[in-house]
């Protein structure tokens, strides 16, 4: 079990600001659309008024309750994600609201593009802190256990894709940007995680018990 909690969770904090800011891009793409999670937040904002970053922390805390109940491992850096990211985007759209909407679906969907390659690179950032996955990527998992048969990839598509038409119903915004995230947002992972040379499913993530329990064990170390 790795330790130095300090400089771990400050990494996984930094990595979550660094997602933050890749919602703001998918978020000044505008008509282009962006990626689906973010098409979902954008639709509910539309319903409810709420802020982007409100309202991504309310769907994060429904997806823990069900990661929750779903037994999925929740760790540190579950709770984290879904605090911090949500935070962090309203704090970019607050104070780059200078920064105006995409005006054409090229520059849209470059933005969206954009958005989700830094967004690829804070996964890979917050992933090595080993703390806990996402909330979204914990009920991917349980999904995927529902139906073993299915190719993880599959079952991530399907959710994402449910997620999307939601969004969309909402009154989302779906364009050309959306669909080019959708097709390449995998290769863009795969592409990130070449270049950082890291391989996601050798990470053993902490849950909260481990966490708390390596915590209690520093601080008693002499």
């Amino acid at each position: 079990m790795q330790k130095n909690y300090g400089k771990r969770i400050w990494l996984c904090v930094l990595a979550l600001c660094l997602y933050g800011f890749g919602n703001f891009l998918g978020v000044k793409a505008g008509g282009a659309g962006t990626n689906a999670w973010n098409t979902l937040n954008l639709g509910l904002v539309e319903k409810t008024g709420f802020s982007f970053g409100t309202i991504n922390m309310i769907v994060g805390l429904v997806i823990i309750a069900i990661d929750f109940f779903g037994k999925g491992k929740i760790g540190l850096g579950t709770i984290l994600n879904m605090f911090v990211i949500s935070v962090a985007t309203d704090v970019f759209l607050r104070v780059l609201s200078f920064w105006p909407e995409a005006e054409n679906g090229v520059l849209g969907a470059f933005l969206t593009l954009a958005g989700q390659t830094v967004s690829s690179f804070a996964t890979i950032l917050y992933m090595k802190p080993a703390l806990g996955c996402g909330p979204r990527d914990t009920l991917m998992v349980i999904l995927g256990r529902k139906v073993p048969a299915a190719p993880i990839g599959v079952v991530k598509f399907v959710m994402e894709l449910a997620v999307l038409f939601i969004g969309v119903l909402l009154g989302a915004p779906f364009g050309i940007g959306t669909v080019l995230v959708m097709a390449l947002q995998a290769a863009i992972f795969q592409m990130v995680c070449r270049i950082c040379h890291y391989e996601p499913r050798d990470v053993e993530h902490e849950d909260l018990a481990d966490t708390f329990r390596g915590m209690k064990e520093a601080l008693q170390r002499p």
